[in-house]
């Protein structure tokens, strides 16, 4: 018994496996080809990795005088977005030397579903700082949220009607939130020590905006761009920040395919032919006085691509179209192919109902002098003014 007991048990996965490709060989061929939707989002591989910060607490409360150093060293103070910030009431939570919530596919989908308020690089205001027992609470760039927002959801009303008691500006909020929390209370500590705590979000030191944006791409596009150098995959706005605005803008269409190039430096100097495809570098030709001309069209950048907000949507197995911008494409109908069009529109007959044709307009009549010099109409004479016909 023990034998057979072993030999069913060893024969289940091969059972398992064989049902499985019966199922599969017997599904049928509409399940699948069905269509699906799929995006593609390119935040989850550029986002920066989180370190967590090392900085040594105090093991005391924080006493008020080190409350007031904090609101005061905060207050309007300046940095840069260290990754993409979303824009969401609830904000990120760094804890202190410990994990940042949302990270990973999580915070991707913040990004995703509430938008972005910064991106790597963007300079960040502290608009407003809280300290609460367990935490503190910085607002970004006026924060998330709308003024006042409670009380422009409550109306005072009289005889002659009701009126908010604050009125609504119009202006949606574009900021962001960081809570930083501790484990049961905010320890004593000094505003640099605050600054270390929040690094991976927000760097503090003084940096050029062109510093501020290299620091957050790969080492390697970093350093092209600072030796001023286009690589193949870069898109618009590296390239900007590598050799700044082009002398000169052209756009053609090659096999189907619209594209913009970007011409920078005269000869006798070495000229550049940045040509883009959408957003991304696709050719860079370097054309020198007696040297010969120097094409570079294949990725350089390692398959990196920029965080955008621009997401492709594939249906199933169709394959994008190749056409360019003049392209056409028919519209979608239900007819079925090879069906023609019918014929005019008809009005619905229902039931019951006397066939109604529409009957045709018939000509208008000339209009012709009367006998008695009046102009009549269908052969009736027109009546004189106050007099009759």
């Amino acid at each position: 018994m023990g034998t057979r007991h072993r030999m069913q048990k060893a024969g289940q996965p091969i059972a398992l496996a064989v049902s499985a490709m019966a199922l599969v060989l017997t599904a049928p061929a509409g399940f699948a080809q069905s269509q699906v939707f799929i995006v593609q989002s390119e935040h989850q591989q550029n986002l920066p990795p989180f370190q967590p910060t090392q900085v040594k607490l105090d093991t005391h409360k924080l006493t008020p005088r080190g409350h007031r150093e904090i609101i005061m060293a905060f207050t309007a103070e300046q940095g840069f977005a260290r990754r993409p910030l979303p824009l969401d009431s609830h904000g990120i939570v760094l804890h202190a030397n410990g994990e940042l919530k949302p990270d990973g596919l999580d915070y991707e989908e913040a990004l995703q579903k509430h938008g972005i308020s910064s991106k790597a690089g963007d300079r960040l205001i502290i608009s407003d700082i809280k300290i609460e027992s367990e935490k503190i609470i910085f607002n970004f760039n006026g924060g998330p949220d709308k003024k006042h927002k409670y009380l422009r959801h409550i109306e005072i009303g009289g005889g002659m009607g009701s009126s908010p008691i604050v009125k609504d500006d119009g202006q949606e909020p574009v900021g962001s939130r960081l809570t930083l929390v501790f484990d049961k209370y905010v320890p004593e500590m000094t505003p640099d020590q605050v600054r270390a705590l929040i690094q991976p979000v927000m760097d503090f030191n003084v940096k050029t905006p062109l510093e501020a944006y290299v620091d957050t791409l790969p080492p390697k596009l970093k350093e092209a761009i600072l030796n001023h150098h286009v690589l193949v995959g870069m898109d618009r706005k590296m390239v900007i920040y590598a050799l700044g605005q082009p002398h000169d803008k052209t756009r053609e269409e090659s096999n189907g395919v619209a594209f913009e190039e970007w011409i920078f430096g005269e000869a006798p100097q070495p000229t550049q032919f940045v040509r883009f495809v959408g957003n991304r570098v696709v050719r860079v030709e370097v054309a020198a006085v007696g040297q010969d001309l120097v094409v570079r069209n294949q990725d350089e950048t390692g398959g990196y691509t920029s965080g955008g907000d621009t997401h492709e949507v594939k249906m199933g197995d169709a394959t994008p179209s190749v056409e360019g911008e003049g392209g056409h494409r028919k519209a979608p109908s239900l007819r079925l192919p090879g069906e023609e069009l019918p014929g005019a529109a008809q009005p619905v007959q229902m039931p019951g109902q006397p066939d109604t044709k529409p009957q045709p307009i018939p000509a208008p009549p000339s209009s012709t002098p009367g006998q008695n010099g009046h102009w009549s109409t269908a052969g009736n004479t027109l009546p004189r003014a106050g007099g009759q016909s």
